[in-house]
Parts: C-alpha cells; sequence; structure tokens
C-alpha cells in the first residue's frame, strides 16, 4: 500500500492541474479564485490517497466536498464515479459520470469509465458506443478494441468485427495474422469475394502458404468456379501434399470423372513411396473406373503379399472381378471383407449383388436376410434384401423388407416404387394405392412413381382422368421414355381416344421396338380403328417375342 501511495505523489500534479476549469468570469476577485480552487485540490488530494488506501467511502467524502468548492470540474466527478464504481453503487456512478461527459465530452477517462459501467451491467450496446469513442479518442487503446471484438461477438455482429480488423491494417499496415481474422470471418458469414480479397492480398505477402491456397480453392468452390478451384488446389498440393488437400482435389476430379487426373496426381506420390496405400489405392480405383482392369489389378497385388490387409483391398478387388464376370474370384474377395469386418455394409452388399448377377438369387437372397441381422438399420441392405425377394416372385416375403427399407429410409425410391407393385401381385389393391399415394407426397415429381401408378390404375380401368393427368406429368419429366410413351398411349386407349393412343404408342415402339406388351396394346388400338390387318400384324410381332402369351393368341385366333 506504502508503495503505491509514492507513485500517486508523482502522477498527483497532472490530476489536480485538471480538477478546475478556467473561470471565465471577471467579476470575481482573483484571490477569490485562488481561495476557492485551494480547497477543491485539497480535498480531491485527500480523496485520492484514500482512494489508494481502498478507502472508498471514505474517500467519496473527500470528493465530494472538492465538488463544493468546484462545481464544473469532469475530474472530480471522473473520480467520484469511479469510487461508486469500487462499491459497485452503479446508478450514482453513472450520474458523475453523465456529468462530467457533459463538461468534457473528449475526456477518454470518462469514457473508460462509463464502458466499465455498462459493460458490468451487461448494457452490452452502451458498452460498444463507449468503447467505440475511446478508439475515436485513441486508436491505439488495445484493450477498449479487445473489449469491442468480444461485445461484437457477443452481440453477433461479425460485420462490425471486420470494420475493426481492418481499422488493425490502417493502423499497422499489412499484416497476414489481420488477414487470416478476416478472412474467417468472412468465410463464416459466406462472403465469398470479400474473403478472396484478403486472401489475394495475404498471398501477396506469402504466396508459398498452402493453407491460403486451399482456402482459395474452397472458396472457389463454394462459388461454383470449379476450374479456378481445381488451379487453387493443385497449388496447395504443390506446395504440401497435404492429405485433406489431396482428398479435395480427388473428390472433384472423381465428381467430374476425370480419372485420368487423378492418376496423374498420385502417380508421382506413388513413385516416391510406393508403400503409401492412399496413392497406391486412388490410383488402381482410378483404373478400374477407366475399365483398366488389368492396370488396377497390377497396382494393388504387391499389398497381396503384406500383412494386416485392409478390406478395401478386397473390396477393389472384388469389384474388378466382378466387372469381368468372375463370379467366385469377386465372391471370395468380398467374403474376405465380410470376415475381416462383421458390420461392413460394402462388403454384405456388394456380396449380394455378385451372387445375384451369378444368377444364384436363393444364395443373394441369403445374404440379405443375414446382413440385416448384423446390421438392422441399413436401408440399402433391406432395399436390396426385398428386390432379391420380388426378382424371386416371392411377394408376400418381400413386403416386410421393404417396409423395414421405408421406416429407416421413407425417400427411398426403390422401396417406393416395389412395394406397391409387389402388393398388386397379391391383389391387396387398396394397399397398393395408398403406398402410391404415400410415395407421389413424398415426391411429387417423380417420374417412375407418377407412370406406375397410371399405368396401374389404367389396367384397373379405375379414376382414368387422374391416371391421364399423372402420365401427362410424367412425359413432361420423362418425354423420351418409351414406357411412360406406352403407358399414356393405352390410357388414351382406355378412354377411347384412339387415334390419341396411336400417337403415343406408335412413337413407344420407334423407341423400344421389341417389346411384346407395346406391340400387343398397337394391335388392340389398331383393332379398335376398324384396321385388323394392322391389328394382327402387330398382334403376330408381339407372339413372336413371348409365344406363350395365350391371350394375343387368342386375339389372333378369333380375328
Amino acid at each position: 500500500m506504502k508503495k503505491t501511495n509514492i507513485i500517486i505523489t508523482f502522477t498527483i500534479t497532472a490530476l489536480i492541474l485538471s480538477c478546475s476549469p478556467v473561470v471565465k468570469t471577471q467579476q470575481q476577485p482573483q484571490e477569490d479564485k485562488n481561495k476557492v480552487s485551494f480547497k477543491a485540490r485539497e480535498y480531491y488530494l485527500k480523496g485520492l490517497y484514500l482512494q489508494a488506501e481502498e478507502r472508498f467511502s471514505e474517500a467519496l467524502i473527500q470528493f465530494h466536498k472538492a465538488q463544493i468548492f468546484d462545481t464544473e470540474s469532469a475530474t472530480i466527478h471522473n473520480s467520484l464515479a469511479e469510487n461508486y464504481l469500487k462499491l459497485n453503487e452503479y446508478e450514482p456512478s453513472l450520474y458523475h459520470l453523465n456529468r462530467a461527459e457533459k463538461l468534457a465530452p473528449d475526456n477518454i477517462e470518462t469514457q473508460r469509465l462509463l464502458a466499465e459501467v455498462y459493460f458490468r451491467q451487461r448494457k452490452d450496446y452502451q458498452a460498444i458506443d463507449a468503447y467505440k469513442k475511446i478508439l475515436a479518442l485513441d486508436p491505439y487503446d488495445e484493450s477498449a478494441r479487445n473489449f469491442l471484438f468480444f461485445l461484437y461477438d457477443k452481440t453477433k455482429e461479425p460485420l462490425k468485427k471486420a470494420e475493426l480488423y481492418k481499422d488493425l491494417l490502417n493502423l499497422y499496415g499489412k499484416d497476414t495474422s489481420i488477414f487470416r481474422q478476416l478472412i474467417e470471418l468472412y468465410i463464416k458469414q459466406k462472403e465469398w469475394e470479400k474473403a478472396l480479397v484478403y486472401l489475394n492480398e495475404s498471398l501477396k505477402i506469402d504466396s508459398t502458404n498452402a493453407k491460403n491456397h486451399y482456402l482459395k480453392g474452397s472458396i472457389f468452390e463454394s462459388l461454383k468456379e470449379i476450374d479456378s478451384a481445381v488451379v487453387s488446389f493443385k497449388k496447395a498440393v504443390e506446395l504440401e501434399p497435404d492429405e485433406n488437400y489431396l482428398n479435395r482435389l480427388t473428390i472433384i476430379y472423381r465428381s467430374a470423372r476425370e480419372y485420368q487426373e487423378i492418376i496423374n496426381l498420385f502417380s508421382p506420390i506413388l513413385e516416391k513411396n510406393p508403400d503409401n496405400l492412399q496413392a497406391r489405392f486412388e490410383v488402381a480405383e482410378a483404373h478400374y473406373f477407366l475399365k483398366q482392369l488389368d492396370q488396377s489389378k497390377a497396382i494393388l497385388n504387391p499389398l497381396l503379399k503384406k500383412e494386416n490387409i485392409s478390406w478395401n483391398l478386397y473390396h477393389l478387388l472384388g469389384r474388378i472381378e466382378l466387372e469381368e464376370k468372375n463370379y467366385d474370384e469377386a465372391i471370395n474377395n468380398f467374403n474376405k471383407v465380410v470376415d475381416l469386418n462383421k458390420e461392413n455394409r460394402f462388403g454384405w452388399l456388394f456380396l449380394g449383388f455378385a451372387y445375384s448377377d451369378k444368377g444364384d438369387l436363393a444364395t443373394a437372397e441369403e445374404t440379405f436376410s443375414s446382413a440385416v441381422t448384423v446390421l438392422p438399420k441399413d436401408a440399402s441392405l433391406w432395399e436390396w434384401y426385398g428386390i432379391t425377394l420380388q426378382r424371386q416372385k416371392k411377394f408376400s416375403e418381400a413386403i416386410k423388407p421393404f417396409k423395414e427399407t421405408l421406416v429407416l429410409d421413407p425417400l427411398n425410391l426403390n422401396a417406393l416404387s416395389s412395394l406397391p407393385v409387389v402388393l398388386e401381385e397379391l391383389d391387396l389393391f387398396v394397399q397398393s394405392d395408398s403406398i402410391y399415394e404415400v410415395g407421389i407426397s413424398r415426391l411429387p415429381d417423380n417420374a417412375l412413381l407418377l407412370n406406375n401408378y397410371a399405368y396401374s390404375l389404367s389396367e384397373r380401368d379405375i379414376r382414368l382422368e387422374k391416371a391421364l393427368e399423372m402420365a401427362q406429368k410424367a412425359i413432361e419429366k420423362e418425354p423420351d421414355s418409351p414406357a411412360y410413351l406406352d403407358t399414356i398411349g393405352w390410357i388414351y386407349y382406355k378412354l377411347n381416344k384412339y387415334s390419341e393412343a396411336e400417337i403415343f404408342i406408335l412413337r413407344s415402339l420407334e423407341l423400344r421396338p421389341k417389346s411384346a406388351v407395346v406391340l400387343d396394346h398397337m394391335g388392340d388400338v389398331y383393332f379398335k380403328l376398324g384396321d385388323i390387318n394392322k391389328a394382327r400384324d402387330y398382334w403376330k410381332k408381339s407372339i413372336e417375342i413371348q409365344p406363350d402369351n395365350q391371350t394375343v393368341l387368342d386375339k389372333i385366333a378369333n380375328n
């Protein structure tokens, strides 16, 4: 405490000098003025010593006495406010600060005290105003600036934070650390163009900063300027082959199916380090997508000699064998994936696909049945379990897998389109229609659902106007679909509009001339139009493709 008192004695003169402003009246004798000033200084000095001793209540008494002899001193008001603040008496503190501000608007100490009072009271916007005034008076006051940063975060005003950082640039010049703050702030606000401005400024200072090139690529990607993004990502990789930079560039190339670019990207890395597994897998997979299967296998085979082989190796080898229709080899690889990790969904899916493509639907069914036992929350496994049962005409058994799929994935198109078909096969038309209605409510513009529901209604000769409306919507979405053209043509047939039916069904046959069903429909249309010879010609073409269709055989025999 004694040391504090000594320090105060060195600064007291400056404080006392500001205690009493110049008196503007000339009527008062000079000696009276000096007498009043002396008394104010005397009490003010006592107050300062008591304040230094942390005897704030006693200090207040002395400052109030000083104010009796000098009512126009901003400094005395500030000292009164400061001591009230020490006692957590905010209202009297604010009273004196407001008086001080009127007397000396540019007194920075008044603004500091105002800011502290408002900050303690959590009056954020008033505190902000006070800190801004401090910076206006002293732009280098870092404490005020830091409080403003904090308050702008609290009040969620990031763009005002940006202005503070810009002020720092004006004060201290270009600085990469300040640029970094502005870049990150504008990225969070998705102000991409502004972020680019400061990224470019930062890169002018240090063009070798790989992270900044990566950030620049990310911004270009957000702006959908993919070519520019690629340039920046490539520069980042060139400076620092970081895994994140490589992955981002790889995703772009993969999305664009530019597989040769992936090979070009990772081949130099693989040449430098043959043990780099990521590079080896990326190059091998790119060759696979380019149908260069031998090259892909050649790159992967050295890994088979290593210990602790990753499931990715067997998975990719299995896909290669499946592509080459080497089903047994593919099955062997996918079984290894599952053996390494029973919960690997890709292993189960491709194992099921391999059996299915081989024509062994029974084993494919067993595979998917086992898979959903291990991974009961995987919608894709339930979906393909249902499809496999449907392909075997096990319609009753297929209902549960499709329903489970929709519980896990309500927008699953395969389930929404296949479940109604399964229910129709069981003559459960009310349930089938209900699923179609649900599907279209979830995916109102899906051409497949619209077409299938429309065709189902037309086959039952019910709600044909609604069926036509849905078929028209499906054709708008996919005007060159042979199946959809046949559907709308068949609905026109059911509505006795045979000329319209002829137009659409002929167009369907132009696109798919070998459809037995469509050829049969065309024969029916011409029969209704009275052209028996053309009708018989189309029925005969239908029988050539589907010889055992008794309904068509009867038409030929009876007409």
